[in-house]
């Protein structure tokens, strides 16, 4: 199930609140300097960070698990955002740019998807925690981490952060993605970690054609050619979030 009734009545007021509020904060910023417009994005990347900070020393003292290594593809947030936000060098439009493509990534699995990114029990877990109920402080910060990002994607387009050059663009979406798939994929199957479904899908379809694949090839050989195929799917993604970003942004600047 891509959406379960409980992502329904907490994921759809949270994209009316966003939209609403994105609106608000690009009409209030839209005069002042760039370092100005960017407050609302270096706040929730600080959030973020925070978040994640947390999570990390949390997880070293209750007992630490691979899994909470910042290697997942949303773990990407924790890196370009505060380059982008912080870093001023000749490389922050590219920087820019690729922390809008995480931020639409995010929210194309959000709109679409959200059960594959946290699945309704973590919502369950998250408000037992939070009432003292039991709960897991890890499906907070999952549930936190992903909404305080799914914002920062209509901060990207409201205020129209991102500079667009498609060649240069798509280029540098294919590079940064393709970097991610080399490192990431092979460190997954070494440590037997699900970094980005690496390892093992949590889509019952993919998984499915995984095993498929693994009783037709062997082990090893369909192990590699899913990990090749999740590989072209990390990739594939963000540039249609890339095309994606850069269309919505052109359409709220003729407005």
């Amino acid at each position: 199930m891509f959406w379960t009734p409980l992502h329904a009545y907490t994921l759809i007021p949270q994209f009316i609140v966003y939209i609403a509020l994105a609106f608000i904060l690009s009409r209030a910023l839209k005069d002042k300097d760039y370092e100005t417009q960017l407050l609302p994005l270096k706040i929730c990347t600080v959030l973020l960070l925070l978040l994640e900070v947390a999570k990390q020393v949390m997880g070293i003292v209750t007992g630490y698990s691979t899994y909470w290594i910042p290697l997942h593809f949303c773990s990407l947030f924790l890196y370009f955002h505060p380059l982008a936000c912080f870093y001023k060098g000749k490389h922050r439009e590219k920087l820019m740019l690729i922390a809008g493509v995480v931020s639409t990534c995010l929210f194309l699995f959000m709109a679409v998807y959200p059960n594959i990114i946290y699945s309704d029990d973590a919502i369950r877990s998250m408000w037992d925690y939070i009432h003292g109920r039991g709960g897991s402080f890890f499906e907070l910060h999952t549930v936190l981490f992903h909404g305080i990002g799914l914002f920062t994607f209509f901060l990207f387009v409201f205020q129209g952060l991102a500079r667009f050059d498609t060649k240069r663009d798509v280029l540098l979406v294919i590079a940064t993605y393709g970097a991610y798939c080399l490192i990431v994929g092979p460190f997954a199957q070494l440590i037997d970690t699900n970094f980005n479904n690496f390892v093992h899908s949590n889509a019952p379809f993919l998984e499915a054609a995984r095993l498929n694949i693994i009783e037709s090839l062997g082990s090893f050989l369909g192990q590699a050619v899913y990990v090749l195929m999740i590989s072209a799917g990390t990739i594939l993604v963000p540039l249609i979030a890339y095309f994606i970003l850069k269309w919505l942004t052109g359409l709220l600047s003729q407005r």
